[in-house]
């Protein structure tokens, strides 16, 4: 009896270690920093229990803003650890084998975690260059440890944009809104659309309201200017 008890305790022993080994080897999959505050980029967005997207890459084309020079895009950054009490800057750089954009492309703003927060963002501004009209380049930036923050969670360090300025449909410009109020895509007609609705950049959370005015907007200014497609066909917008 006595050895069944001494067996059973021993038994337990190593399950209770192989456990408590087992939930170690999990954590250092998952985490990555020692130091007091540490941080680490969002990665996904979930928008419905089905569908999510990622945030740590993103691309954008300079043809889809008319007459925009240049384009800020902030990524999303949070923080393990208490929330700090100063300001404090952290450490991006750019990772040069990952990177085919050059420096007169892009610019990195200050890198600086405020103090009260549990996220903050990091902002990136790419600017069009005539060297985009043949080709997309894309940034990859990456987190590294400095003497303010370590790194979060394994895998979450890097974000990349790509981009480029050439005519290509926007994402927004479905089918539904060739069919209720834009009709087919051309270059032409998104800089008309543009030129008829000061403001104006994308259909993507719009109402169907404002969507319509648009489109209106655009059908009025094309009949008061004589605008047609680049091949001399009419410039049609369906909506009534």
């Amino acid at each position: 009896m006595k050895k069944h008890i001494i067996g059973t305790l021993l038994l337990g022993g190593w399950c209770l270690m192989m456990l408590t080994l087992l939930q170690s080897c999990d954590k250092q999959e998952v985490f990555s920093y020692e130091s007091e505050h540490a941080l680490f980029f969002e990665r996904w967005k979930q928008v419905s229990l089905s569908e999510r997207y990622r945030l740590d890459t993103v691309n954008y084309s300079f043809s889809h803003y008319v007459g925009v020079e240049d384009i800020e895009h902030q990524f999303k950054i949070n923080l393990i650890g208490n929330l700090l009490e100063e300001d404090a800057e952290y450490e991006v750089i750019v990772v040069d084998s990952l990177t085919t954009a050059t420096e007169d492309q892009y610019t990195i703003k200050n890198p600086v975690f405020r103090k009260g927060r549990s996220s903050d963002s990091l902002s990136v501004v790419v600017h069009k260059t005539p060297a985009l009209k043949d080709k997309s380049v894309h940034l990859t930036l990456r987190l590294v440890e400095n003497e303010n923050f370590g790194l979060g969670y394994m895998g979450y360090t890097d974000v990349r944009i790509r981009f480029n300025d050439m005519p290509t449909q926007p994402t927004w410009w479905t089918k539904e809104v060739e069919l209720a109020f834009l009709g087919p895509y051309s270059y032409e007609k998104l800089e008309t659309i543009v030129a008829a609705n000061e403001g104006f950049t994308t259909f993507e959370g719009l109402s169907l309201t404002e969507k319509r005015k648009i489109a209106l907007n655009t059908k009025e200014y094309i009949s008061e200017h004589g605008i047609t497609e680049k091949n001399g066909d009419p410039m049609e917008i369906p909506v009534y």
